[in-house]
C-alpha cells in the first residue's frame, strides 16, 4: 500500500515508514513483479478506508523527499522487477490540503516505477506528459489500462510502444476510442502498425457503431494471435480480419447485426476460412441477445465452421432453434475436444444429439433444461427415465468430463435426476463438475444425486459408482 498521508509526514531515521518496512525485507533477488495500491487514509477491520476528515499541513518537500528514499529503498531490496502495476484506490476527497497531497505523489508514480519495466499496468492512474515521455514507459511489452478515452496522453503511450508491444489489455473503452489506436496522434492519416502486437483483450467496449467513421484498408496488427473483445467489436474493416484469417489462434467476440451484415458481406466468416484458429467464441453481444435471441441458431452454424484446427468451441448463452437441423447440418471439426455451451439451454434430447455427432469430443460443458417436457410433478417417473436409457443405449458420445454449469428445471431433483441419466447413457463420463453458482443449491443437487442413484432405473448400474461428482469451476 502506497500511503498518499505518509509521504506527508517528516520521515526521521527512527520512524516506521515505508521505505524503512521495505529496507527490513532485506534483498530480495527473485522479485520479478511489483503491484502499488495507491490509498489514502488506513484500512479498517470492516474493509472501509478510515480517511482524513479535517486539514492536513501540507508539506511538499517533505512528500518529494520521502518519495525518493522510497524508490531507493525498492531499488535496492528488488533490483530484478519487470511487471509493474499501479491501482489508485483512494476515494474522492473534498478537502483541498488532502487532495493536495494525494494528487502529489500520483503525479510522481513516473519517480516510483522507476526502472525501465517490460510489463506496465496502469487502473485510474491519470497521464501526465512526464509519465507519457518517461523512458520507463517505453520498449514495453505489454500494458494494460483500466479505462480508455481516447485522450491524447494514454493514446501516445500506447502508440509509442507500437514496436515492442506483444499484449495490450483494455478494461473499458469506446468505440471510437478503440479506433484512435491505430490512427497516429500526430498525423491521424497515418496507420500506426503494431508490429509485434499478439494478444489484444477489449473487456468492454461500448457506444454506438458510426457509419462514417473511417477504418483501415490493411491491418495495423499483422501478427495478431488472440482477440478478445466484450460489447461491440470496434475493428469491423473486412481487410483486417481477412488479414487474421491466417494467423489468428484465438478468437473470442460478441457480435452485432452491423458485424455479421459487413462479415456475411465479404464471406469472410465461412467454412474453413480461419487457417490456425483453435479456440472460438463467437456469439450475441449483451445488447443483442435478449432482443434477438432466433438468430444464434446462425450464428453457432458460422461459429463451428470457421477452423478445421478447432480444439475449443464456445457457444455460450445462446438460445437456439431446432437444435437437431443444426447437428445434422453441421460438420465439427475432427480436431475439436472441448464443447463449452454453458447457459445455452439443453434438453436431455438436445446433449445428446449434440455429443453423439461430436464423438471426437473429451470435455462438455452444459446447461440443462426440461422445459419441454411439461413435467407435472418434481421427479421423473421411473417409465421416462428407462425411456431415455433404451433410446440412448448404444450411441458414439465419447466425453470424459461433463461440466453442468447451471439448469432450468421444474426442481432440483429433476436437475439431478436428468444429470445422472446423462453419465449413465454415456459410459466414457468419469468426472462432473457442477459450478458453484449458489452453494446450497449445489449441495442439494449432489444430495439428490445420491438419491437418484437409489432408484430402482439405476440401482443395478455399478458403474455409476466410479463417477466423480464434485462442486468446481467447469
Amino acid at each position: 500500500m502506497v500511503n498518499a498521508e505518509n509521504f506527508n509526514a517528516k520521515w526521521s531515521p527512527r520512524m516506521s515508514n515505508m521505505a524503512s518496512i521495505i529496507r527490513e525485507l532485506g534483498l530480495l533477488r527473485s522479485v520479478r513483479s511489483v503491484t502499488y495500491y495507491f490509498t489514502l487514509g488506513y484500512p479498517h477491520i470492516d474493509g472501509e478506508y478510515i480517511v482524513p476528515d479535517s486539514d492536513l499541513v501540507y508539506h511538499a518537500d517533505n512528500i518529494t523527499n520521502n518519495i525518493n528514499t522510497f524508490v531507493a529503498a525498492v531499488r535496492d531490496a528488488m533490483p530484478r522487477i519487470r511487471n509493474v502495476r499501479a491501482y489508485n484506490y483512494r476515494p474522492v476527497i473534498s478537502i483541498p490540503s488532502v487532495e493536495q497531497v494525494a494528487t502529489q505523489v500520483l503525479e510522481s508514480v513516473t519517480k516510483i516505477i522507476d526502472r525501465r519495466p517490460d510489463h506496465l499496468s496502469l487502473a485510474h492512474i491519470g497521464f501526465t506528459d512526464e509519465l507519457v515521455a518517461s523512458p520507463v514507459t517505453e520498449l514495453l511489452q505489454s500494458i494494460l489500462l483500466s479505462d480508455y478515452q481516447g485522450r491524447e496522453l494514454e493514446t501516445v503511450l500506447i502508440q509509442r510502444n507500437a514496436s515492442t508491444l506483444e499484449k495490450l489489455h483494455i478494461e473499458t473503452a469506446s468505440l471510437s476510442a478503440c479506433l484512435k489506436l491505430v490512427w497516429d496522434y500526430s498525423q491521424p492519416s497515418e496507420l500506426v502498425v503494431f508490429t509485434s502486437l499478439k494478444h489484444m483483450i477489449i473487456k468492454w467496449a461500448h457506444g454506438q457503431r458510426n457509419p462514417n467513421e473511417r477504418h483501415p484498408t490493411a491491418t495495423p496488427f499483422p501478427r495478431l494471435e488472440t482477440l478478445v473483445c466484450r460489447g461491440f467489436l470496434p475493428f469491423i474493416a473486412p481487410a483486417i480480419l481477412t488479414d487474421f484469417q491466417t494467423h489468428l489462434r484465438h478468437l473470442d467476440v460478441e457480435a452485432d447485426q452491423r458485424l455479421l451484415d459487413i462479415y456475411n458481406q465479404d464471406e469472410i466468416f465461412t467454412k474453413g476460412s480461419f487457417k490456425t484458429l483453435g479456440y472460438v467464441s463467437l456469439r450475441w453481444g449483451y445488447y443483442f441477445n435478449s432482443n434477438t435471441g432466433y438468430t444464434c441458431t446462425p450464428l453457432a452454424y458460422k461459429s463451428a465452421g470457421l477452423s478445421d484446427c478447432m480444439h475449443t468451441l464456445c457457444l455460450r448463452d445462446m438460445r437456439l432453434k431446432n437444435i437437431s437441423l443444426l447437428v445434422s447440418e453441421v460438420q465439427f471439426p475432427q480436431t475439436l475436444r472441448n464443447l463449452d455451451m454453458a447457459n445455452t439451454m439443453l434438453s436431455i434430447d438436445d446433449a445428446m444429439a449434440i455429443l453423439i455427432m461430436c464423438p471426437q469430443v473429451l470435455k462438455a460443458n452444459l446447461s440443462l433444461t426440461d422445459v419441454s417436457l411439461n413435467l407435472e410433478a418434481d421427479t421423473l417417473t421411473t417409465e421416462e427415465i428407462v425411456k431415455y436409457q433404451d433410446r440412448y443405449r448404444d450411441n458414439a458420445a465419447r466425453i470424459k468430463y461433463l461440466g453442468l454449469k447451471s439448469w432450468k428445471c421444474k426442481s432440483v431433483q429433476v436437475a439431478a435426476e436428468f444429470a445422472l441419466l446423462l453419465v449413465d447413457v454415456v459410459p466414457s463420463i468419469t468426472r462432473v463438475c457442477i459450478a458453484p453458482n449458489l452453494l446450497s443449491t449445489q449441495v442439494k443437487l449432489l444430495e439428490d444425486i445420491n438419491a437418484a442413484r437409489k432408484r430402482s432405473a439405476f440401482a443395478s448400474h455399478l458403474r455409476l459408482d466410479s463417477v466423480q461428482f464434485c462442486i468446481d469451476d467447469c
